[in-house]
């Protein structure tokens, strides 16, 4: 039976804490941590950006897991691969606090893109083979620090999808030419999380701060106050997911990776009770229904039913970092030296809007669309 402990944190000065209880409530960190390893700590390290935008893991809680390995007598590394940030990897460390923190406890900081990387073939029918950092391969266990966010491409972003940052540099944007529909990508992570399941000790989320409506960097920070722990990551998700409101029989990557209702009505929950949180009025992102029709449908209507990015000229601080980060190069300088998108080439894999620093980025939805889909968590145009 799959173990969840769930405890409230207020604010970030308790995360000592509460990252101590929640793992003591499902075993203690000695169940997961022996003597003499070399754990890798995975936060989820987006983009540069302060930890009080809730984009980032927050730092202090990647403090109170070096201290709870160290104390174990095992080695802690800490590293993440950002899509956007690999030309200028200390600035990010710095902004998000990883800097701090890591020189505060005289750990070392690894850039995955620095350490190499390899090519296996895990399975996946769209990517052979799927390249991973060698600080991924090379550590005897890794624990997962994902933030609690929604996402545009897959509404939710936790556990699971946070061991994408595992593949090294940009072949992430790469990849998305492969696997820019939700099935698709959700067919990938599951193929990653199978792969390196042997090595994951456990999965603790930062839900302190989370965000809600257009994640997974330009949603609304949502002050949840909790963090839950579990040594089953997809688990945890479906968790979330579930007590945020969410139905997880819709929720193809669980399903790909057997998790139901049923499954997640057998966890034994340990803690703080769910009730006291106050998780109403969480918003998920919608907006790729018309992906479930079939496929003769989507073929007839495709030109009619579409939901593609696009760039506010207002907003728009000329960065380019989403034209760096579109895996088709859809993205190219127009009038006014402002970025505009190829609508010929984009294949709404929402890249650029999740790497945008400045929320410059919505989603323009056809006649049809407008009809069908509704996502209130959208800026408007």
């Amino acid at each position: 039976m799959t173990k969840i402990s769930v405890v409230k944190c207020n604010n970030y000065k308790q995360s000592q804490e509460a990252v101590e209880r929640a793992i003591s409530l499902i075993g203690g960190i000695e169940t997961f941590v022996k003597a003499g390893e070399k754990i890798l700590i995975k936060p989820n390290l987006l983009a540069p950006r302060d930890p009080s935008q809730a984009i980032t893991t927050h730092p202090e809680i990647v403090r109170a897991m070096i201290r709870l390995v160290k104390k174990a007598g095992a080695t802690p590394i800490v590293g993440d691969s950002p899509g956007g940030s690999i030309r200028d990897i200390k600035n990010l460390w710095k902004v998000t606090g990883m800097t701090e923190v890591c020189t505060d406890e005289e750990v070392q900081l690894v850039q995955f893109e620095a350490e190499g990387a390899k090519s296996i073939d895990i399975g996946n029918p769209n990517i052979k083979p799927v390249t991973f950092s060698n600080a991924v391969l090379d550590c005897d266990g890794i624990i997962n620090l994902p933030k609690l966010k929604t996402h545009s491409l897959m509404k939710f972003t936790g556990g699971v999808k946070n061991f994408y940052g595992t593949i090294p540099g940009l072949l992430k944007v790469e990849y998305h030419k492969y696997a820019s529909k939700t099935k698709d990508f959700s067919d990938l992570l599951a193929n990653i999380y199978t792969f390196l399941k042997p090595k994951i000790r456990l999965t603790l989320i930062d839900s302190v701060l989370a965000m809600d409506g257009a994640g997974p960097s330009a949603g609304n920070v949502k002050e949840l106050n909790f963090i839950a722990a579990s040594q089953d990551t997809a688990e945890l998700d479906a968790f979330l997911l579930t007590i945020l409101g969410y139905n997880i029989s819709k929720y193809y990557l669980l399903k790909k990776l057997n998790i139901t209702k049923k499954t997640v009505a057998a966890f034994e929950i340990a803690g703080d009770s769910i009730r006291e949180l106050g998780l109403g009025g969480f918003k998920f992102p919608r907006g790729r229904m018309f992906e479930m029709a079939p496929k003769f449908m989507v073929k007839f209507l495709g030109k009619f039913l579409w939901i593609k990015p696009f760039i506010n000229e207002d907003i728009c601080r000329k960065c380019l970092i989403c034209g760096k980060s579109c895996p088709v190069k859809a993205i190219h300088i127009g009038k006014h030296n402002c970025p505009t998108i190829d609508k010929t080439l984009c294949i709404s894999c929402f890249c650029c809007h999740e790497m945008c620093p400045y929320k410059a980025i919505g989603f323009k939805k056809s006649l049809l669309a407008k009809l069908f889909i509704q996502d209130d968590a959208n800026p408007k145009h």
